[in-house]
C-alpha cells in the first residue's frame, strides 16, 4: 500500500495519486482529502498511523507526503522509520509556513511532541527521502527543510527549476518509481 497525503488546498484525488494509480499498479494507493484547517492535527496523524498499522507486518507501507501532507509523512517517518517514506516541498514547520490558516499551537505541540524522536533514530535505519524544487517559492529549503533532516542526510533529490506544486516530470516520476516500486 501507498499512503498518499496531500498538500493543505489539495485533495485525496490529485495529481500524485492519478499518477500512482497509473505507474505503480502493483500496489493499493489510500490517498484521503483531509481538511487540515478543520481537523486537529493529533487526529489526522492518529487517522494516518492507523492506516499503517492496520497493514499486514509482511506487507510494509510507504507513504508519499507532498507540502503539508509531507509534515505528516515526517511525522509517520519517526514513529514507524522502517517504512519507506517519500517527502515533496515538505512543510516541515507549518506553524511558521501556514501561520494564520492553521492552528499553529496544535502543530507546534506535535512538531515538539515529536522532534525528540530525530535524535534518536539512526540514519541509516530511516528510510526517508526528499525530493525538493530549488525554484520552490513558498518554502525556503535551505532554512525550513534542510536542517530538520537527520544529521548527514543524504537521500535528498534537488529538481531544477521544480516550483512548490512540483510537476511529475519523467524525472520526478523516475526518482519516485526507484523509491516506491
Amino acid at each position: 500500500m501507498i499512503i498518499n497525503i496531500h498538500g493543505f488546498t489539495g485533495n485525496g484525488d490529485n495529481t500524485k495519486s492519478r499518477w500512482l494509480k497509473a505507474n505503480i499498479v502493483q500496489h493499493e494507493i489510500f490517498s484521503p482529502t483531509i481538511d487540515y484547517a478543520a481537523s486537529n492535527p493529533e487526529s489526522i496523524l492518529e487517522l494516518l498511523s492507523n492506516k499503517i498499522s492496520s497493514c499486514p507486518g509482511t506487507d510494509s507501507p510507504r507513504v508519499l507526503g507532498s507540502s503539508l501532507g509531507a509534515f505528516y509523512a515526517r511525522c509517520l517517518n519517526l514513529l514507524f522509520p522502517e517504512t519507506t517514506t517519500v517527502l515533496i516541498n515538505p512543510a516541515l514547520v507549518p506553524f511558521l509556513t501556514l501561520r494564520g490558516r492553521i492552528d499553529c499551537k496544535a502543530y507546534l505541540a506535535l512538531f515538539a511532541r515529536l522532534a525528540y524522536r530525530d535524535d534518536a533514530m539512526s540514519n541509516e535505519k530511516s528510510r526517508l527521502h526528499v525530493i525538493i524544487g530549488d525554484s520552490d517559492e513558498l518554502i525556503d529549503h535551505e532554512h525550513m527543510t534542510k536542517p530538520l533532516l537527520p544529521p548527514n542526510f543524504q537521500r535528498i533529490h534537488v529538481i531544477r527549476g521544480g516550483r512548490h506544486r512540483l510537476e511529475l516530470t519523467p524525472e520526478v516520476g523516475g526518482i519516485l518509481k526507484s523509491i516506491l516500486s
